[in-house]
């Protein structure tokens, strides 16, 4: 699935979770960080661009070096280097983590019907306990996009009620900005509405 739709849903789940915000940003970013093994496509780019001829570090390392148990323990070990203590809180960024490789699992196949993304769960040390499944929709197919619409229509929700969206975990100061904004908006389309 999208980086959007993995930050998406790690918000939902840290949202829903807990009040802390150093804990809520923990687990969105655990949600995003199997994909760090992906930035090997930065070096394939750049290998390109420089002349260096063809490199195949995100054909070969995407889905390998960090969706899995390492990935998992590794930033869970570095959320605890950050600051969060809570016992709850790693369990909910291992979690999250796990969510992501779930969503990968389920819809993260290439355009072709043979183009199954596999998880890698030992890996970077074994290709043991690979998992695929062979219905994987596309990357780009409806499910993923009905998802992140319905995860982008909870969270609005959610700020509308809760007054916090997903940007407090960057910003407190935007996160009232937006949160006053889409209230605002709620409150014309409700008028609106009303007048129909």
């Amino acid at each position: 699935m999208s980086p959007i739709t993995h930050f998406f849903a790690s918000w939902t789940l840290a949202e829903s979770c807990t009040q802390n915000r150093r804990e809520r940003l923990w687990i969105c970013l655990a949600g995003l960080a199997p994909d760090l093994d992906g930035l090997g496509l930065a070096v394939d780019v750049a290998n390109d661009l420089l002349g260096r001829g063809v490199s195949q570090w995100y054909a070969v390392y995407h889905h390998f070096l960090f969706h899995g148990l390492f990935g998992a323990l590794v930033t869970v070990a570095i959320a605890r280097a950050a600051g969060v203590r809570r016992g709850k809180a790693l369990l909910l960024v291992f979690l999250s983590f796990h969510l992501h490789l779930l969503c990968d699992l389920v819809g993260a196949r290439g355009p072709a019907r043979y183009d199954i993304w596999v998880i890698y769960y030992l890996g970077p040390f074994t290709r043991a306990w690979t998992f695929w499944w062979s219905h994987q929709w596309p990357l780009n197919g409806w499910p993923n996009m009905l998802i992140t619409v319905a995860l982008l229509a909870w969270t609005l929700a959610r700020t509308i009620r809760s007054g916090v969206s997903p940007v407090s975990v960057f910003n407190q100061k935007w996160d009232a900005t937006v949160v006053a904004a889409v209230r605002q908006r709620w409150a014309q389309l409700q008028r609106v509405a009303a007048v129909l």
